[in-house]
């Protein structure tokens, strides 16, 4: 179910650079939108800070941290250093072959620093339900060896520089970020990620997934969950933060979104798909809560017309 949520977000990844820090160090990375920043450390170590005090976590060798909403963070070895700016840094330093290089003599640091994103505009409570900082340590995986492979992976194809390496490192990126969502949906207590641990919760979010179309109500809806309607309500508003019924008209438009972009269906049939019993109520409500109609948004959008 997580990855049909970032399937329909349009989750993407890119690498922003790898970089050799020679000394110590102390730079800020900063705000930008709501991307999901990562931070591999492919040699020494490197403490992750988020500067309004949120978190800090020191990385080891292959371990990576990751940033879900876009805040400012900074990349430091030495703590007495007041953090400079990116911007600075690279002025300051070398950018050669996507490498950013700082420093002459000392303590080598390698970093690989990238980010995924969902498309712009789209929401959902799955992103409201992470921490600001997650930390994936290889020492920590000893029963997931998957994971541990994807960061071993990750560090190898930045290592290697090679022909196609940085798409290879853009679904790698992707791919620990996913890992990283199943993960947190273990450890969540509350929040859209536990609903996905309640067997019954996950049952009634997977019928609105995998049946947008079905004329749910919300005593359906709790059958399928098989629980009552109050406590199937209940349960569901206290860990996803909405009624099921809000979360099932989300979900449909989320999904029209995503039809107008990647198909060449008409508007009857992604209505039909989506729940709406016409076009003109789809236009009206999709209108109502993105802002323009369907057939401009897939025009601007760079849809299939």
């Amino acid at each position: 179910m997580i990855s049909d949520i970032c399937r329909t977000l349009r989750l993407t990844g890119d690498v922003y650079f790898r970089t050799l820090f020679r000394g110590p160090f102390a730079v800020r990375v900063p705000a930008n939108r709501r991307d999901i920043r990562f931070h591999q450390v492919l040699q020494g170590q490197c403490m992750v800070r988020l500067p309004d005090g949120d978190a800090t976590v020191m990385l080891e060798e292959g371990d990576i941290a990751i940033i879900p909403n876009g805040a400012a963070q900074d990349l430091i070895l030495d703590c007495d250093i007041p953090p400079i700016g990116l911007d600075a840094a690279m002025t300051a330093g070398r950018f050669t072959d996507g490498v950013l290089s700082v420093g002459e003599t000392g303590t080598v640091t390698r970093l690989l620093c990238g980010f995924c994103a969902f498309h712009d505009g789209l929401d959902h409570p799955v992103l409201g339900a992470l921490p600001p900082l997650m930390t994936v340590r290889q020492s920590d995986l000893g029963a997931e060896p998957w994971s541990v492979a994807a960061l071993r992976l990750t560090a190898m194809e930045a290592d290697l520089n090679a022909q196609g390496g940085r798409e290879v490192l853009t679904r790698l990126l992707e791919i620990v970020f996913l890992q990283a969502l199943r993960r947190q949906a273990v450890l969540e207590g509350s929040g859209f990620l536990a609903a996905l641990s309640d067997a019954s919760l996950r049952r009634g979010i997977a019928a609105i997934h995998e049946r947008p179309a079905e004329d749910w109500t919300l005593t359906t809806l709790a059958a399928e969950a098989g629980m009552s309607r109050a406590r199937f309500a209940d349960r569901f508003a206290t860990a996803v933060g909405m009624a099921p019924i809000a979360y099932l008209r989300q979900w449909r438009l989320l999904r029209a979104r995503e039809l107008l972009q990647s198909t060449d269906l008409d508007m009857a049939e992604i209505a039909e798909r989506c729940g709406y019993r016409s076009v003109p109520s789809f236009s009206a409500v999709f209108k109502r809560t993105v802002g323009i109609g369907p057939g401009t948004f897939r025009r601007q959008r760079g849809g299939a017309y």
